[in-house]
């Protein structure tokens, strides 16, 4: 497993940018990053604070908030949507979201736009990245969202491996 790296000034100027976090301001972002560790295997890159936790997960080319990064700053402007509670077990499990299992959806959003999952309690569930657009997801049925990252899965524990 590689080890945590402390990023420099030159490194973490190049990754800043590449932070998909709306609403967030760079001095937020600048704080939050403190190391980084890689897999070229498995082609992970997870960025650490100073105190060890993640905060940020490289997904498409750009590095996305982990679930404990939008607990923390409540100002993280993704689309959501709300499951119901027979849904919450399996998205745990790391199943993919499902029309069926969506009760609302808090704004518009098009197909491939990265939305925050809660559960009924309203509480940050997971992070998916749509397959459907919001208004296709009210009407029909099937999976709605790819389950990037969940409560409990390996960037949650901050695992850098498979």
């Amino acid at each position: 497993m590689p080890s945590k790296k402390e990023i420099r000034s030159r490194q973490r100027k190049k990754i800043i940018p590449s932070i998909f976090a709306p609403n967030v301001p760079p001095s937020v972002l600048k704080a939050n990053l403190q190391f980084i560790a890689e897999d070229e295997e498995s082609n992970r890159v997870l960025l650490f604070d100073k105190n060890y936790e993640v905060k940020f997960f490289k997904f498409d080319n750009h590095f996305l908030p982990t679930i404990q990064f939008i607990r923390d700053n409540p100002t993280v402007d993704f689309p959501s949507v709300k499951v119901d509670q027979g849904a919450v077990a399996h998205i745990l499990n790391g199943a993919n979201i499902f029309a069926q299992g969506i009760t609302s959806v808090s704004r518009d959003f098009d197909t491939h736009t990265i939305v925050m999952v809660f559960n009924p309690q309203d509480a940050v569930l997971a992070l998916g990245k749509s397959l459907k657009s919001s208004s296709e997801i009210i009407n029909s049925k099937g999976k709605a969202l790819e389950n990037i990252h969940f409560l409990g899965d390996s960037i949650w524990d901050g695992k850098i491996g498979k």
